[in-house]
């Protein structure tokens, strides 16, 4: 199994061609290569599918390549480009909408689309979050989190400012934790926890 962060999701501002400072948000992009299966996690903010598609031409990879599209949840910043994968079975939290096929929340973690990967509930941040917890060849987990965890979570254990329910927040983060080796957040780098 292959693991890819294609894009480092940020919260920045940026100055336009002509001088307007605008909010630039968008997600983490993570690319998942195993059993000849092409994953990608989240798909980013608006005006990044260019990047996206540069990027996985890098491994020789058009968007038609994908074969599913996990989205952590449903917020712009991680999933406006979705559409651009014609060929991705989208995974959500509780519907797949290539097949139009729908499963309880419970079904979704104890499937597995892809040998050594997961799903799991990550509620909190929003209502329906989910979040990818992939298991390298060496053994290590890399956890896929989109916005159930921060590294500012992880350092201070100060609740993420955008939780709709800061008790969930906290059980997911801290599920995650116990779980990964290594932390893909939805904005910033990646996170090698200490244990």
């Amino acid at each position: 199994m292959e693991i890819h962060v294609l894009i480092v999701g940020t919260h920045a501002m940026k100055e336009t061609p002509d001088g307007v400072d605008v909010y630039d948000h968008y997600s983490t992009v993570t690319l998942i290569q195993s059993e000849g299966k092409n994953m990608l996690v989240d798909t980013a903010g608006r005006g990044k599918f260019p990047l996206i598609k540069e990027k996985l031409a890098e491994f020789s990879l058009s968007p038609e390549d994908i074969h599913y599209v996990v989205l952590t949840h449903f917020h712009l910043d991680h999933a406006y480009n979705v559409s651009f994968f014609p060929n991705a079975h989208v995974i959500g939290w509780i519907h797949e909408w290539k097949t139009g096929s729908t499963f309880r929340f419970a079904d979704i973690e104890n499937m597995e689309f892809i040998k050594g990967i997961k799903i799991i509930k990550t509620l909190g941040h929003a209502e329906e979050h989910l979040s990818v917890v992939a298991t390298r060849d060496d053994g290590k987990k890399v956890v896929m989190a989109g916005d159930a965890i921060n590294k500012k979570y992880v350092d201070t254990r100060e609740l993420h400012a955008m939780a709709y329910d800061k008790n969930l927040y906290k059980q997911s983060a801290e599920k995650i934790m116990e779980i990964a080796d290594f932390i893909i957040p939805g904005h910033g780098e990646m996170i090698e926890m200490k244990k």
